[in-house]
């Protein structure tokens, strides 16, 4: 007895469907690092806790979590990579840092970010793109 054409082709239709409603992956850009000099008016220390960036295709502003990288005054720092979504291929535009500085009585203050760097090279691609240096200057910035 032969087995109905249909309940095969049901079940690779059904696997393909599962296929495509998996989240896309490919459209992240990983690995992607920041540098950040320090010059804040008053010589703090500060901590850099986000990073935010236009993304054209989106049109949208997106803000993402760093990990914590503290950077003493005069110093130039670079985060510790991380995954972008939706940023593969995509040329990001007025990146900003978002970060703390630590006050005399050595607890952080609010969170500031700087005023948006336009990079030359902006486009993100997978191969440990580094974007900087975003120079903090003082805890006014937009």
């Amino acid at each position: 007895m032969r087995k109905p054409m249909i309940s095969s082709l049901a079940v690779v239709a059904a696997a393909a469907a599962a296929a495509m409603a998996q989240p896309a992956v490919a459209d992240t850009c990983k690995n992607v690092k920041f540098k950040v000099t320090n010059n804040h008016a008053e010589g703090r220390p500060i901590e850099i806790r986000k990073v935010k960036y236009y993304n054209p295709h989106t049109r949208s502003t997106r803000t993402e979590d760093v990990k914590n990288t503290r950077c003493s005054h005069g110093s130039t720092c670079t985060t510790g990579g991380d995954n972008l979504t939706n940023a593969l291929n995509v040329d990001l535009n007025d990146i900003q840092v978002v970060f703390v500085y630590e006050e005399r009585d050595g607890q952080w203050s609010r969170e500031f970010q700087t005023q948006p760097f336009k990079p030359t090279y902006r486009k993100c691609t997978n191969s440990d793109k580094v974007y900087g240096p975003v120079v903090v200057s003082d805890s006014a910035g937009g």
